[in-house]
């Protein structure tokens, strides 16, 4: 038991402080308490109704929260080539701060982001939104993220440049982006040493891809040719020639790529590039038709070739971006991919909400359960 002096000054302590009770709990009785330390409150009984109740909520807290992280985490889409890729919601929520415009893509350009080489995988997408903070601040003022696509030294592909992976969305350069190409950057420095083997695998398939989706030719010494819109290498007006495959040197005064890597961009990437191609048609060709799932976006849009240089409509005319381009390519490439993409994903998701629905249902008939008895 407690003298009066010590249940004064316990008491002083507790009315000073501001202390209170939790919520939920009872004050045990001054008298009761043998340690001046010891706080003055217990835990409530633990019930049958809040067991109930609180198990109910904890139970579907599971499931559902699983629900949520998916939604918030999209995995990566497939393409053709056996290429992966990991849309835009997969590092960013963050939309562009200015207006983004359509490409006439007639050749593929090659970047490096000249950053660190040694990441882990889950570093990603802070470099990925590091890249955009610095791309549309102060110091560059373009409307998003440079690039169109990214693959990091673990051979993963990322949409970068919103939009990019629903359609001909042109992207920003050092030194000026003079138009009529996609942008695929490695993420590192190759001024002296080369991509992992799996960043390489990757950017043969990203490019294969693009390459059939735009009509490129990606043969070795295919070239085509275009009137710049300006660069600090080539002023505006001027008339370019370039293979259909070139690394950011080409169109600009930059290191870009990096000395080691440009070496391979310009002397051996078109050729795997175009052996990847034929080696995916000659097994589409020799496939049942009714197991091909997915098909090159470009066999969703009318093509026309004039003088060695192709022109995809619908959006083949430079100008903004509306929200009616991008939602025709998005359903049209949807619908193409929908046809047999049984997802595990999308599978997972209907047991995660059958299981919850199920579990909700017997503890509401145990509580039922439980008040009937009661009544009784």
């Amino acid at each position: 038991m407690l003298s009066a002096r010590d249940r004064a000054t316990l008491l002083r302590r507790f009315t000073t402080s501001g202390a209170s009770a939790p919520k939920g709990s009872y004050v045990k009785p001054l008298d009761d308490v043998s340690d001046p330390n010891q706080v003055p409150w217990m835990p409530m009984t633990l019930t049958r109704r809040r067991f109930l109740r609180d198990g109910t909520y904890a139970a579907l807290a599971f499931p559902v929260g699983w629900l949520l992280q998916t939604e918030a985490h999209p995995g990566p889409q497939p393409l053709p080539h056996g290429l992966e890729m990991l849309p835009r919601e997969a590092w960013s929520d963050d939309r562009p701060t200015g207006r983004l415009e359509v490409e006439e893509v007639r050749f593929l350009l090659v970047h490096h982001t000249a950053s660190g080489n040694e990441y882990e995988p889950g570093d990603v997408p802070g470099l990925l939104r590091g890249f955009f903070s610095f791309h549309t601040g102060p110091d560059k003022g373009w409307p998003d993220i440079a690039y169109n696509f990214l693959i990091d030294r673990f051979g993963r592909v990322w949409e970068g440049r919103d939009g990019s992976l629903e359609g001909p969305v042109a992207g920003s350069a050092t030194g000026g982006n003079q138009g009529y190409s996609h942008l695929v950057a490695v993420i590192g420095d190759f001024s002296e040493t080369m991509p992992t083997p799996e960043a390489l695998e990757a950017l043969r398939r990203t490019l294969a891809w693009l390459a059939d989706r735009y009509d490129v030719d990606t043969s070795p010494g295919a070239a085509t040719h275009f009137t710049s819109r300006g660069s600090n290498l080539w002023s505006e007006g001027t008339r370019v020639d370039t293979a259909t495959i070139a690394g950011h040197r080409d169109m600009s005064l930059t290191e870009c790529p990096g000395d080691t890597f440009y070496e391979y961009v310009t002397d051996g990437l078109a050729g795997d590039v175009t052996a990847l191609r034929s080696q995916t048609t000659t097994t589409t060709t020799t496939t049942n038709p009714s197991t091909t799932t997915l098909q090159p976006p470009s066999q969703n849009t009318t093509s026309t070739t004039t003088t060695g240089v192709t022109e995809t409509s619908p959006m083949s005319t430079r100008g903004p971006l509306s929200t009616d381009q991008v939602e025709a390519v998005s359903s049209t490439e949807a619908s193409a991919n929908s046809v047999g993409s049984d997802t595990p994903s999308g599978g997972l998701q209907v047991i995660g909400v059958a299981a919850a629905a199920i579990l909700f249902g017997l503890l509401s008939l145990i509580r039922r359960r439980i008040r009937n008895e009661r009544r009784q």
